[in-house]
């Protein structure tokens, strides 16, 4: 794009989408007659690596960790014949993709909590991840491969709510009112400065009028560019017979939305590439997708198991383990590590002085969700929410709406999910009764009466949770060339692998991948 005096076309669309987000920017970009420009998807994944069926006939690779990366790799490595043994803490397979249904017991390191909901197919959280995006490819299609049913998941919701303590004083606000006024604002700003000639020398005068007609669009302004309220705010009136266009709602002042804290990304969280729609789940609960590989791995994997040392051999590699009070000594030829690197540090082990102090180095998330049991669903029955989540200047950090379940009497709703976006969301600090009591607060300061609606809260933090000690990795920009880039290479016959290796921390997506570059690696290591 051409270079001016002030700024160019190009930075002009990087102001708009800064304030307006990815929509407003593709508008603009629209107008401009550029929006063939936009990027599209990432048509790059082309399944999993694709393994001669003999390749690994006498090679034996004992895998630690029966969490999707673990899994994931035993799975192919399965099929092209190598031997494996997948070594799992817990007495179920997934790791961090779990499920809590009712009756279901857990410990913490802070005690040992039951979920006391009725038993039904449709409660249930998921206290890890909760959301598989349209774009994570791999998962998808382990999902089609392995007949895991899929439904939408609602990440976005209009009819939800933001609240801070700082303004409007205290009091919720609709996110599509706060969205519509937003951008109406906003609209009327940007049409001011084009219709003034500020931009005049970066954009020719056709460019001038095709954009201000795009603002105009899209902060739904008056003939004269003036914003004075939308109907995509809502309503104070709801159109109804005898009343055919209802009330537009007032607009809410642009120096409230402006103390609002919802600018920390709150009122564009369904912008991010990685939480647009579509965002899907399996049906029945998150660990419908691990019990898919499990199945198929069957024996291969021993539950209850746990790594004391990890060992080198001359001849490949030596894990020691115990099962109950009986000791294990497994030889292989190679070993991949998926464990969390919160654990793994804490193993014996004989790796590089490099990779143990790379190990050491990477820090975890903190995050931590609450589950209420709630006997009505109110939150569709009284206020139109169906599925998605309300933000809070909280501890809390937002409540999340179940997408699965709409229609039915009750309801698990998660009261709380913090993790470590915002200063003092590290719920895992506070004693357990302390936790369940802040998140019954801030959803009374959203929902009034929202105490006497829900009942049997329980809250996992992972801090707390054994064989995870953290949520995963958050890495550091300067870790990704140093440390990032290290762990990706195997120490001798000890390979890594896990969410956090897959560059799309935190997201399963990145455990299959991660997982993906591991076989790839150690097919062609056996291939040589």
């Amino acid at each position: 794009m051409k270079q001016a005096h002030g700024i160019t076309r190009r930075s002009f669309l990087a102001r708009i989408a800064r304030t307006g987000g990815a929509a407003a920017a593709f508008a603009a970009l629209d107008a401009l007659g550029g929006a063939s420009l936009a990027w599209g998807e990432d048509r790059a994944y082309r399944g999993p690596p694709v393994l001669p069926g003999g390749l690994g006939k006498g090679k034996r690779v004992t895998i630690l960790g029966a969490g999707v990366a673990g899994m994931t790799a035993a799975y192919e490595l399965g099929k092209a014949g190598f031997a494996c043994t997948v070594l799992e803490a817990r007495h179920r397979p997934g790791g961090r993709s779990w499920t809590i249904r009712g009756g279901d017991r857990f410990e913490q390191a802070d005690g040992v909590q039951q979920a006391r909901w009725p038993k039904a197919a449709h409660l249930y959280l998921n206290p890890g991840p909760a959301r598989i995006s349209h774009h994570h490819r791999a998962v998808l299609g382990y999902c089609r491969e392995f007949g895991v049913p899929l439904e939408i998941m609602m990440n976005d919701n209009r009819a939800a709510w933001l609240q801070d303590d700082q303004a409007f004083g205290g009091k919720p606000v609709q996110a599509r009112q706060v969205l519509g006024d937003s951008h109406g604002y906003f609209g009327e700003l940007l049409g001011k400065a084009v219709a003034t000639g500020r931009l005049d020398q970066e954009l020719s005068g056709e460019d001038r009028e095709r954009l201000l007609a795009a603002i105009a669009t899209f902060g739904d302004l008056q003939r004269d560019g003036r914003y004075t309220g939308t109907a995509r705010s809502g309503y104070s009136a709801t159109p109804a017979p005898g009343l055919p266009h209802g009330t537009v709602r007032a607009p809410l002042p642009l120096s409230e939305l402006l103390r609002a804290d919802f600018w920390q990304f709150k009122a564009a969280f369904g912008e991010d590439f990685d939480q647009a729609g579509t965002m899907l789940q399996p049906v029945g609960g998150m660990d419908r997708f691990p019990a898919a590989f499990a199945r198929r791995l069957g024996h291969a994997i021993r539950y209850d198991t746990l790594v004391d040392e990890i060992r080198k051999t001359a001849n490949g590699a030596r894990v020691v383990c115990h099962h109950g009070g009986a000791r294990s000594v497994i030889d292989s030829d190679y070993v991949i590590c998926t464990l969390p690197l919160t654990v793994l540090r804490d193993i014996p082990n004989d790796f590089a002085p490099a990779y143990r102090e790379a190990i050491a180095e990477v820090e975890y998330a903190r995050s931590a969700k609450t589950a209420f049991y709630a006997p009505r669903r109110f939150w569709e029955q009284d206020e139109g929410i169906y599925g998605g989540l309300s933000w809070t200047s909280r501890d809390v950090t937002q409540i999340l709406y179940p997408s699965h379940g709409i229609g039915q009497a009750d309801g698990v709703l998660v009261g709380s999910y913090c993790f470590g976006a915002f200063p003092g969301d590290d719920m895992g600090q506070y004693p357990l009764a302390e936790r369940i009591e802040k998140a019954l607060a801030a959803g009374e300061a959203i929902h009034p009466g929202y105490r006497n609606m829900v009942r049997d809260g329980v809250n996992i933090a992972w801090p707390k949770v054994p064989h995870s000690l953290g949520s995963w990795a958050e890495w550091k920009p300067e870790q990704f060339d140093t440390v990032y880039r290290l762990l990706q290479q195997p120490d001798g016959v000890m390979y890594f692998a896990g969410e956090y290796l897959g560059y799309l921390s935190s997201w399963q997506e990145g455990a299959v991948l991660s997982a993906h570059h591991v076989i790839g690696q150690l097919a062609a290591r056996v291939r040589a």
